[in-house]
């Protein structure tokens, strides 16, 4: 409840700041949040991942419209956090990554991994007098934080006290990230969807997943 609440007041302060931009640093700038949801692909059985996977993107563009069209180029910056809870542990040997459920006789409440990037977007975008948009691009993106958090009983001191553990220092994972975007709506919503071509972990290192995130985009301008 607490995060529905969170994201109600962000959007409300996004859309208040948007009624007082000009319209010629609407045109120039563009600035958005995307809300999804990941469908994780090539996951192995022992990881089981969640239903839902909720995440979140921030980004501004600079738009370099083409003369008079509707068409513009427009690079930019953003922060993604991706959420991808499961049921298990994630484990390290010497030489590769790998996920082990979670035993039966352990009582917890969740457990998911975590991963945030710093992203390059790129995209060539349509936009109509009325508002309506379409976009399509790649985006590159460099992990910056990783860690896994489990909330349960305190397994490791083997009582039935409620803990939460995180670890930090993952290995094997890849520090870059790519893959397309498409984005279509009108005015300040649109459906959004990207499809990594990259790996979470190394080849080879680990398994070999990646993420197709469906959701929604609110851009107060």
């Amino acid at each position: 409840m607490k995060k529905i609440l969170v994201l109600l007041f962000t959007l409300l302060v996004v859309h208040s700041i948007g009624q007082v931009v000009t319209e010629e640093t609407k045109r120039k700038f563009t600035f958005g949040m995307d809300v999804f949801s990941d469908l994780w692909q090539s996951v192995p059985d022992s990881l089981d991942p969640g239903t839902l996977n909720p995440g979140i993107n921030v980004f501004g563009t600079y738009n370099y419209i083409f003369g008079k069209s509707n068409v513009s180029f427009s690079p930019g910056l953003g922060l993604g956090v991706h959420n991808l809870f499961n049921h298990s542990f994630l484990y390290y040997s010497e030489d590769t990554t790998y996920f082990q459920p979670i035993p039966d006789s352990i009582d917890y409440k969740k457990t998911k991994l975590v991963v945030s990037y710093l992203d390059i977007p790129l995209e060539i975008r349509y936009k109509s007098k009325s508002d309506f948009r379409l976009a399509v691009g790649f985006k590159f993106g460099f992990l910056l934080r990783a860690h896994t958090k489990f909330k349960g009983n305190d397994y490791i001191n083997d009582n039935s006290g409620v803990v939460v553990y995180k670890l930090s220092k993952l290995s094997f994972l890849e520090k870059n990230r790519y893959g397309f975007t498409a984005r279509i709506g009108y005015k300040w919503l649109n459906l959004w969807g990207y499809y990594q071509l990259s790996t979470l972990f190394q080849k080879e290192y680990g398994p070999e997943m990646f993420p197709i995130s469906v959701g929604l985009t609110i851009i107060p301008f």
